[in-house]
């Protein structure tokens, strides 16, 4: 049940590790536009209809932050949070994630966790 808790909170610490990523990374953060689809010809002259084709949805711009911020920022978050909840509950937290890049913040999560846990 210890994982489930753990993994949990890795997720929801999430809200904290990206502000704070970008914070860190400050004009190294990009803000990328995906291209649109091309059309796909004028429908209205091949139908007959005379309807125009309908507009392409809007592209949502992405924000990329360079991974070694990310990393930093989340081992960071991770690390402080993983020792509070070792002092403060007396157990150590095993989370989950399936991106490579979260995976030394869950690591240091783990350990601090364990570490504070030991220090209770």
């Amino acid at each position: 049940m210890g994982w489930i808790v753990g993994t949990l909170i890795l997720w929801g610490l999430k809200l904290i590790v990206t502000p704070f990523a970008k914070l860190l990374a400050g004009d190294k953060v990009k803000v990328v536009t995906p291209a649109a689809p091309p059309p796909s010809g004028d429908t209205a002259l091949q139908d007959g209809t005379g309807a125009l084709p309908a507009p392409p949805a809007p592209v949502e711009p992405q924000v990329i932050i360079p991974t070694g911020y990310y990393i930093l920022a989340d081992v960071l978050v991770l690390g402080l949070a993983g020792l509070l909840l070792g002092l403060f509950t007396g157990s150590y937290f095993i989370g989950f994630s399936w991106r490579a890049k979260d995976w030394p913040g869950m690591i240091a999560f783990v350990v601090a966790s364990l570490f504070g846990s030991v220090m209770y």
